[in-house]
């Protein structure tokens, strides 16, 4: 029998096809019966919930590897803007986005463990703020681009893509 860790990957695996993710297509993933999910997992909703916590334990984990828990906002945002730039992401990664009726709360709840990561709390004079929150749209906008499959910049151009974004950090602290 699956663990309920396994379950969640198997989940994700469901996400990654790009299919609808309902318990009856993770039971048929993870090989167990649809009241085999249900018994970790009662509701779509908490699966979904687990679903999403489960993808932002990965973010987190891959961000504070770049930028330990001790790093400055700037380097976290530094951080958050490089993982963006340079990792793969897939449909799972828009997991906070599936379903309609609670796509709120999973956004709050995304942005909530995410937060830190983003650099909002960081403070200068408009123009260094907007700086900061430039690179960070071009972070969003790449690894929403990855999860959606659309490609991010041609391989002759990312290295001067990271390097703008870099300098928009660093105008934006200086």
């Amino acid at each position: 029998m699956p663990t309920k860790t396994e379950i969640l990957d198997h989940a994700i695996e469901v996400l990654r096809r790009g299919e609808a993710l309902t318990i009856d297509a993770v039971a048929r993933e993870a090989g167990l019966t649809k009241p085999g999910v249900v018994h970790h997992f009662s509701t779509k909703e908490t699966l979904v919930v687990s679903v999403v916590d489960q993808i932002i334990d990965r973010w987190e984990a891959d961000l504070t590897a770049q930028a330990p828990e001790a790093a400055s906002p700037r380097e976290k945002l530094a951080a958050y803007v490089e993982y963006a730039l340079t990792a793969d992401f897939d449909h799972s990664d828009l997991a906070f986005m599936v379903d309609v009726r609670i796509r709120d709360g999973l956004a709050e709840q995304w942005v909530a463990r995410l937060k830190p990561w983003f650099g909002d709390d960081l403070t200068g004079t408009p123009a260094q703020r907007a700086s900061l929150r430039a690179a960070r749209l071009i972070a969003d906008g790449a690894w929403f681009n990855k999860a959606l499959g659309i490609d991010v910049a041609h391989d002759d151009e990312t290295g001067t893509l990271r390097d703008i974004a870099r300098n928009l950090i660093n105008e934006g602290t200086n």
